[in-house]
């Protein structure tokens, strides 16, 4: 059932992260993959696999709210990467009643130190670049980054939330024990001036409006050498992207453009930012020469 929303601050969201309890918890999670993603079928990890994954290797926590009712949950396969171990994080979900407190913020440490405790440095995954709360999260608050873009990774999607747009993703790495991450996780996120920012980097294109609250890619810099420099994208994309398919295509278009030039170049992404700039807020991946490991 899913639970009635409810208007709570953070620290009165008590929640409990682990392993999951029973066989019950294991039908809760195709649960909540649907509700999330609204998949068919057909795209639903089963219940069968899921008990598979936790078996071999993979790391499969459940987030519990006050009353023990399943909430969230994360779940990485076991892999290989370069010769060493990693954890391959698949899916990564919460309730829409407990977006918002930080719940998956807090999967994601759960799972971190799991692994860490496993001797494992390294966890991947992939997120869609078109969705710009997914990268602030991936990118600025845990410190992952990337520098690999698959154009169509998944195929076709029975999502609503991916139909009508090819399955293009980041495939991202968070190297667990590094300072930067360590930093980030401490610190959280950096505030940004742009008024300053924008004197200090370039950035390689602008926003040019043909809508309210709609707007396109204009003066698209492919040339840029600078060390390190902004991209700009619209914050509001995923409801861009329900207003006008085209407009939305569009940017990927540009997207794949950008990062696969200068990713080939040894660019990485490595953070996001969202800034408000006279009362509107901007979102900028920010990327930067990095030799891939």
């Amino acid at each position: 059932m899913t639970p009635v929303a409810r208007r709570r601050r953070r620290e009165e969201i008590k929640i409990t992260i682990g392993p999951f309890r029973s066989h019950l918890d294991y039908g809760s999670c195709v649960d909540i993959q649907r509700e999330v993603w609204r998949f068919e079928d057909i795209d639903l990890v089963p219940v069968a696999t899921l008990m598979v994954v936790d078996h071999c290797g993979g790391i499969v926590l459940g987030a519990y709210s006050a009353i023990g009712e399943m909430i969230g949950f994360v779940c990485s396969f076991l892999g290989i990467e370069d010769g060493d171990l990693i954890q391959h994080s698949h899916m990564l979900a919460v309730r829409i009643a407990y977006r918002n407190f930080d719940v998956g913020f807090r999967l994601k440490l759960a799972q971190r130190k799991e692994a860490l405790k496993r001797k494992i440095r390294r966890i991947t995954w992939t997120f869609d670049p078109m969705q710009p709360p997914n990268a602030y999260f991936n990118l600025g608050k845990l410190g992952a980054w990337s520098a690999k873009y698959e154009e169509n990774f998944y195929g076709e999607s029975t999502s609503a939330l991916h139909r009508g747009l090819p399955t293009d993703r980041f495939l991202t790495r968070w190297d667990l024990d590094s300072k930067e991450v360590e930093k980030r996780l401490e610190e959280g996120p950096s505030a940004h001036d742009l008024r300053k920012e924008l004197k200090k980097y370039v950035c390689i294109n602008t926003l040019e409006e043909v809508a309210p609250g709609m707007a396109t890619c204009a003066n698209l810099k492919m040339n840029c050498t600078a060390p390190e420099f902004l991209f700009e994208i619209p914050h509001n994309l995923p409801d861009l992207k329900n207003r006008s398919l085209s407009v939305a295509l569009d940017w990927q278009g540009k997207m794949r453009q950008v990062f696969k030039h200068y990713f080939k170049k040894g660019y990485a992404t490595t953070d996001f930012w969202v800034s408000e700039d006279e009362g509107r807020h901007r979102a900028f991946y920010f990327l930067h020469k990095k030799r891939a490991r």
